[in-house]
């Protein structure tokens, strides 16, 4: 049976970070041009400063991603940085958001981040040890 390799499980994390790093942009997006007056009065969005932290993050995220990919301890070191950041700043929004879409994005995006981590933290077998 076929292990998963150190640089496979690397360029899997430094995938799955790009794309939640670009999901984050573009959810993002929409929040910010409304402005932070508008959302605090609506309802039905996060808080002004979340949607700026998870804004930033995904720019950091994407750039991690770049090192990443590219092995870099750099890159690496980032992307556990960003991504752990990510997974406890969505945390609260798993039980508190105000819409079933903001609930599953926050419980989707947490175990991504998790999963992400696990993944730069793999480490290959030795041959001979089970």
């Amino acid at each position: 049976m076929k292990r998963l390799s150190r640089p496979t499980a690397l360029k899997i994390a430094a995938v799955l970070s790009f794309l939640l790093g670009l999901y984050g942009i573009v959810s993002a997006l929409p929040y910010l041009a409304r402005g932070a007056a508008d959302l605090s009065q609506a309802g039905d969005a996060p808080p002004y400063l979340v949607i700026l932290l998870g804004f930033a993050l995904s720019i950091v995220r994407i750039v991690a991603a770049f090192g990443n990919w590219q092995n870099q301890r750099w890159g690496i070191v980032l992307t556990l940085l960003a991504n752990a950041l990510v997974a406890l700043t969505s945390m609260p929004g798993i039980l508190y958001a105000p819409t079933t879409y903001l609930r599953v994005s926050a419980t989707i995006t947490t175990l991504l981040a998790i999963v992400i981590i696990a993944l730069c933290f793999w480490r290959e077998q030795r041959d001979g040890l089970t």
